[in-house]
């Protein structure tokens, strides 16, 4: 079966208040509330079969852009601008593949949203959530999997100017040689304010909900193996946190993974390598230093876009 070719015959855009379970620290800031946007797409095909879909996702604020002079609000509004330039681009297409809508709209999106100051980062938070929408609605009028509507590039996926692959590369017998995995790894986030162990909790800061609340409960109802550990930017205060982290993961985590998150925190390649080179040198970082897989976003875009990183390698 071909792709089929489809129209956007209608964007929903919803809000509901999100209340988190234990508050969540990333960079600059602590979430305990949030809003999740919803989006509802109404497909039609050119066959004339209809559906709708569904994507959801929070309005993460700093996450996108980190400009402290921005408000939780402020960040919050950047992302509906970015949906509502894609819904209106969106419904205005003509018929087209699902990645062909995507692909179609892609530079026109950037485009608008830079006209509204919004970074190409915004941009394309609005068309990542109308593509999922997209997608579960060719999915239910074909009656398919999402793996047998990729297998099958029944989204039409094909090579782009602004996404290009090697010259002669073939969608279709890549995609048709993916196999969906049996097992997968739930990877566990520690935040810069989580609790790792009792003692990091008062009995007034525990949510009481039979649910684990520290990092060595989850590990022990729960089995986590892989980490994704958020570090602040500061030195010493990472090192002093790591050190705490490492022991719990170190007496009950088994063979575990990590990787380090610093969501843009450190400002230079130098604070990330004296970051490193500490902890190279505590001995009770040794197995914890040897058990990270890679490194995310240390430094600060305007920082890693422009300059060289070369000695992070």
């Amino acid at each position: 079966m071909t792709a089929p070719n489809l129209r956007v015959s209608e964007v929903r855009l919803y809000e509901r208040a999100v209340t988190l379970r234990l508050p969540f620290r990333f960079g600059v800031v602590t979430l305990r509330e949030a809003r999740e946007a919803v989006v509802h797409v109404r497909i039609t095909l050119t066959s004339g079969e209809e559906a709708w879909g569904s994507a959801a996702e929070i309005l993460a604020p700093k996450w996108f852009d980190k400009n402290t002079a921005l408000s939780n609000d402020d960040n919050m509004e950047q992302l509906r601008q970015s949906l509502r330039s894609a819904r209106d681009l969106y419904e205005r297409s003509d018929p087209a593949t699902a990645f062909g809508l995507f692909a179609g709209n892609y530079e026109a999106q950037i485009a608008s949203c830079a006209e509204q100051d919004l970074n190409s980062l915004i941009a394309c938070y609005g068309p990542a959530m109308l593509d999922r929408a997209v997608l579960d609605a060719l999915c239910r009028a074909l009656d398919t999997s999402f793996y047998n509507a990729v297998q099958s590039n029944l989204v039409g996926m094909v090579q782009t100017p602004f996404a290009p692959v090697a010259d002669g590369f073939a969608f279709e017998p890549f995609l048709a040689s993916l196999k969906p995995s049996q097992h997968i790894h739930a990877r566990h986030t520690v935040g810069l304010v989580d609790p790792i162990t009792a003692a990091d909790q008062s009995d007034d800061e525990r949510v009481n909900d039979g649910l684990p609340e520290t990092l060595e409960e989850v590990i022990e109802t729960y089995g986590h193996r892989f980490f994704k550990v958020k570090v602040s930017g500061d030195k010493d205060a990472d090192i002093s946190r790591l050190t705490a982290i490492a022991g719990t993961l170190d007496r009950l985590a088994g063979d575990y993974k990590v990787s380090l998150d610093g969501n843009e925190q450190y400002d230079s390649v130098d604070e990330v390598l004296a970051l490193w080179e500490a902890m190279a040198a505590a001995p009770s970082l040794t197995r914890y230093t040897s058990a990270i897989l890679f490194i995310e976003q240390p430094i600060m875009r305007q920082v890693a876009a422009g300059g060289d990183m070369a000695r992070l390698a």
